[in-house]
């Protein structure tokens, strides 16, 4: 389902799938050279943003067809491996401003380098407290298992906003 040119199936609605192998396409084009980034860029987010074949169809017309190409690590007649290779450029942000389109950021912890801190700090914290309060609190153990929760919740805190992320692909 490569061949988005024919005028029969222009009308035909894309899966997620054929945006994602799209997209791809794009990026081997990148690659290869036949793409500038800011082409990449505009290209890939109008074939996220695709809903039917047709609306494909201008992205390659410029194009060739590549499909049949046979790529290291795949078989003939199967498609290529999108995630073979190094990413193209344009998945890093080259300039202020371009952070909204980057994955990583939607994976960035909240607080940067200091929420990472408190993640990795909250287990030795919960583990002290934990001992302490076992040991010369009046109940003893029965309670002090409740500073383990805070190992999740933290991690909730830090990592939870990025998951959140509005510009989903």
């Amino acid at each position: 389902m490569t061949d988005y040119s024919d005028a029969a199936g222009a009308s035909i609605r894309l899966s997620n799938s054929d945006r994602d192998e799209a997209v791809a396409r794009l990026a081997r084009a990148h690659g290869d050279g036949r793409l500038t980034a800011d082409e990449y860029t505009e290209r890939s987010d109008t074939a996220k943003s695709a809903t039917t074949r047709g609306e494909l169809a201008p992205l390659f017309a410029d194009l060739p067809d590549t499909t049949n190409e046979s790529v290291i690590g795949s078989t003939a007649g199967s498609a290529p491996d999108p995630d073979f290779g190094p990413p193209p450029a344009a998945a890093y942000p080259s300039k202020p401003g371009d952070e909204s389109r980057d994955s990583y950021n939607r994976t960035r912890p909240l607080g940067g380098t200091a929420g990472v801190v408190a993640v990795s700090v909250t287990p030795l914290i919960a583990l002290a407290a934990f001992l302490l309060c076992g040991f010369f609190a009046p109940d003893g153990f029965a309670w002090s298992w409740l500073f383990w929760l805070a190992v999740p919740i933290v991690g909730i805190i830090v990592y939870g906003p990025a998951g959140r992320s509005g510009n989903r692909d």
